[in-house]
């Protein structure tokens, strides 16, 4: 193999060239220019290339390609949120303000009756469960307490009593349970409380309900005996004392539809006047155990709060006959008979059947 020149090895320190690799190790091979095809042979021979210059082939940066697009893209960059009916949203900001009014309207009464309170948690809902520019105080009902009473004994309105404590006509307190009496002396003033059932006046066919105020009075069976038709003309229907031995207790108003009168307990009540049972037992309005009696003509009576019943539905008494004992059941503070009158099955004032006479209701005349 013939060696190389000083004149080849200058060629071989040009910038200008290209490294490879062989099978027999490093060499590389180039084409002189202007060497003949003679010594083109031992030209390209291959020869050992200098390991300080065993460097890559020299290359050119790749060009910046751009592709052009349709202009849209090639899906959503975000998921869209999801969207929510008109309802749930109302529900969660009605949610959201009651929150904020609860806190609000419950720091000033809480704050201002602390002192007064037996429950926390009974404070706080009756704290907020009405309106917030009322201020009043809470009490604990003790024995005998009726709303007029308390009003007498705070000097405020018996209708603020039953507005504040949102009470229905008739009902009554019972021991033990916190009522919120108004600081306002004037406050409830003319208020008119809403009766727990309502009545169209309709006189029809006896009904026999699941209470005094779903039993309804009507045209008799014709086994049944009636009292004195008094033609319209209250005492025309001779009334008796339904407790006698009792002394007057409170009387009938707008927001109370009956007479209360206490005797002790166990006392033994009566008829009013003769006619048919048509309610006795036990219902959730207040009354406890209470019997109603048909007495015909459009007239009948309802006996509440008693401790125990001696008649039932259908049987037919006399003026006088027994039809319980007196006790403090339902919605009360101690015995006594909560007595109605009732015309057309709505309540009336009793006090006309017995001339106006506490005496003659109470059986002291």
């Amino acid at each position: 193999m013939p060696r190389h020149t000083s004149r080849d090895q200058d060629h071989y320190e040009d910038d200008d060239y290209t490294g490879e690799t062989g099978a027999y190790g490093d060499y590389y091979t180039e084409e002189r220019p202007g060497w003949t095809d003679e010594r083109s042979m031992s030209s390209r021979a291959m020869m050992p290339v200098d390991s300080r210059r065993n460097l890559p082939a020299k290359r050119r940066a790749p060009a910046t390609v751009i592709i052009q697009g349709t202009g849209s893209t090639m899906g959503e960059p975000f998921i869209p949120r999801r969207k929510r009916p008109l309802t749930m949203r109302v529900v969660v900001i009605t949610l959201m303000v009651c929150v904020v009014g609860t806190g609000l309207f419950a720091a000033a009464p809480l704050a201002a009756n602390s002192g007064a309170l037996t429950h926390t948690f009974r404070a706080l809902s009756g704290a907020v469960a009405l309106r917030g520019d009322v201020n009043y105080r809470f009490y604990s009902v003790a024995a005998g307490d009726t709303p007029e009473s308390l009003a007498k004994k705070f000097n405020c309105q018996v209708g603020g009593i039953y507005e504040l404590n949102t009470m229905y006509a008739g009902q009554e307190l019972q021991v033990g349970a916190l009522v919120r009496i108004p600081n306002d002396p004037l406050y409830g003033k003319g208020y008119t409380a809403p009766a727990l059932y309502s009545s169209d006046g309709a006189y029809g066919t006896t009904t026999y309900g699941t209470s005094s105020w779903s039993s309804l009075a009507g045209d008799p069976p014709p086994e049944v005996s009636c009292g004195p038709d008094g033609h319209g003309t209250p005492t025309g229907y001779q009334l008796q004392a339904p407790n006698k031995g009792s002394h007057w207790v409170r009387g009938f108003t707008w927001y109370h539809n009956g007479v209360d009168m206490a005797a002790p307990a166990g006392n033994t009540i009566t008829a009013a006047q003769a006619g048919e049972v048509i309610w006795a037992g036990w219902a959730n309005d207040g009354f406890g155990f209470s019997v109603k009696i048909n007495h015909c003509n459009h007239v009948s009576t309802m006996y509440g709060h008693m401790e125990q019943l001696l008649v039932k539905v259908h049987d037919v008494l006399r003026a006088g006959d027994p039809v319980g004992l007196e006790g403090s059941t339902g919605w009360s503070t101690g015995p006594h008979l909560h007595f109605m009158v009732e015309w057309n099955n709505v309540p009336i004032d009793p006090m006309p059947y017995y001339n106006y006479s506490q005496n003659k209701i109470v059986g002291l005349a």
